[in-house]
């Protein structure tokens, strides 16, 4: 079954972008009940388990674990921002795991678990260590067992659970990916946890993420700044981290703030939406440029032009756009935050000259193209020297590829010149689904071949001269969903078109 998409035609200055979605249903998911015995802490622990929207059973998709301290109230404010910034696009599906606190004789036991050392107040202090120890060899692999976990895990806490956040990161760095902690009190024991870091940040592991957040006020006071000039002097290059402070919020109400702007920090680079640049590749005459025209410009983008892959000290990517002289081996990479989203695309781009025009043909008409129909059942396009058309005729303004006989396993061959009226780089792009190759006289420009899930786009730029050229374009369609566009951009223009009829001629 092909997936139903919409796609999106984005012109810039000089380059055609294209891009494809894929529409999803979702299905709401409650909050599911569970619980799980701790022989390390001696007791049943309650947990919460909210599925993403997405999710569908029996499916083999895998995601992201969250786990939340203080869980009997993490879950509702927390799964809420994650939905929203989900909807925005910042973050993937996640599951969400809260753990909520254990209760002895109507006693929270949450300075038991969070907090790493005994102290008189309180004094059920200093069970961190087993806490800890209940996630690692306990509660996670449970979850990883039970629930479609890839295995990826991050940890949020507030106050005293910031605190256990980063006891976790100093002590099991390997645990978890990302770290949040909102504003935790690091005063807590003169210092305990401020000094631990001085001595052990230099362990922590590459590409780690810790997120600090609290309020102004309490940003000296409860010694996050202490913290912070701890983490600017210890913290290794590789560790991602991020230290803010919300003005006119309270201990309580910067939670909020500080969740949204931790996730979307942890996830920066995340996109959902494929990373392409246009044209794809082509041929370029000697110092003279083409513009290259970026889709998803939400995440950051660096390239190089030499076929190394790009870091960040690579040309970035502003406006959508910039120029390739050619010869160049185009690599554009989309950059997250730790390497856990990027997406790599490449292109090449060859020194040539201008492919030559003929004179206009006799006995040519203008008006369109002529098509052969074919069916049969292909994985890849046919050789159509091989076939007998079932149907020919003329690919005019009234020609529609849904209105011929069949909706799956045909194929389609369209011929005949096109006319070119100025000198100057042509991109020229096949949308379809599946295959299809363009050819312009014996110069094979396109190939997307294949059998395509979603429409997929292919583009290629090349310098023409002033005359006619004769054009070819194949198509097969094995499955439901058939769709073929044949676009091009011509100098001086903005805006990829299809290829006016009166510019397409076919033999008489």
């Amino acid at each position: 079954m092909k997936k139903n998409v919409s796609l999106l035609l984005l012109t810039f200055s000089l380059v055609l972008i294209l891009q494809t979605f894929s529409v999803c249903s979702a299905q709401d998911h409650s909050v599911i009940s569970d619980s799980i015995y701790s022989s390390i802490l001696k007791e049943e622990r309650s947990i919460k388990v909210l599925l993403p929207d997405t999710y569908k059973p029996g499916s083999a998709e895998k995601y992201e674990v969250i786990y939340l301290t203080d869980g009997e109230w993490a879950m509702d404010p927390f799964s809420f921002v994650y939905k929203f910034a989900k909807g925005e696009n910042f973050v993937p599906p996640a599951i969400i795991v809260a753990v909520p606190n254990t209760y002895i004789n109507k006693a929270n036991q949450r300075d038991r678990d969070f907090l790493p050392v005994h102290v008189p107040q309180p004094a059920i202090s200093g069970g961190a260590a087993n806490f800890l120890s209940f996630f690692k060899d306990e509660l996670i692999p449970y979850i990883d067992k039970t629930y479609p976990s890839n295995r990826a895990n991050s940890l949020y806490g507030h106050s005293y659970g910031g605190l256990f956040v980063l006891y976790a990161l100093l002590s099991e760095p390997q645990l978890f990916g990302s770290y949040y902690a909102t504003d935790p009190p690091f005063g807590f024991n003169d210092d305990y946890l401020i000094r631990m870091a001085a001595k052990k940040l230099v362990n922590i592991p590459p590409d780690k993420i810790l997120w600090l957040a609290g309020n102004d006020l309490t940003y000296k006071g409860q010694g996050i700044d202490r913290l912070d000039s701890v983490l600017r002097f210890n913290a290794p290059a590789s560790l991602h981290w991020k230290m803010v402070t919300y003005p006119n919020e309270t201990h309580n109400s910067v939670r909020l703030k500080a969740m949204y702007d931790g996730i979307k920090f942890s996830n920066s680079g995340y996109s959902n939406a494929s990373v392409s640049f246009h044209p794809m590749n082509g041929i370029l005459l000697k110092d003279k440029p083409t513009l290259i025209g970026v889709s998803n410009s939400s995440v950051e983008l660096r390239y190089t032009t030499d076929g190394t892959e790009p870091d960040m000290t690579s040309k970035k990517v502003v406006n959508s756009m910039f120029t390739v002289t050619g010869p160049a081996q185009l690599v554009l990479k989309a950059m997250s935050i730790n390497g856990k989203y990027d997406k790599i695309v490449r292109g090449n781009f060859e020194l040539g000259e201008a492919l030559p025009s003929v004179s206009r043909p006799n006995k040519i008409k203008q008006g369109g193209l002529k098509y052969s129909y074919y069916e049969g059942s292909w994985e890849k396009l046919p050789d159509f020297k091989k076939l007998k058309p079932i149907q020919t005729g003329l690919a005019d303004s009234l020609f529609n590829i849904n209105k011929l006989p069949g909706k799956t396993n045909f194929a389609c061959l369209f011929e005949g010149y096109i006319e070119i009226i100025n000198d100057g780089y042509y991109v020229f792009a096949t949308v379809s689904n599946d295959g299809s190759k363009l050819s312009l006289g014996d110069k094979l420009i396109i190939d997307n071949d294949g059998v395509h899930s979603t429409e997929s786009v292919k583009s290629f730029v090349l310098p023409l001269k002033k005359g006619f050229y004769p054009v070819r374009l194949e198509y097969f369609q094995k499955d439901e969903s058939s769709s073929l566009q044949l676009l091009y951009l011509t100098p001086g223009t903005q805006n990829a078109t299809t290829i006016p009829f009166n510019y397409q001629y076919y033999i008489k």
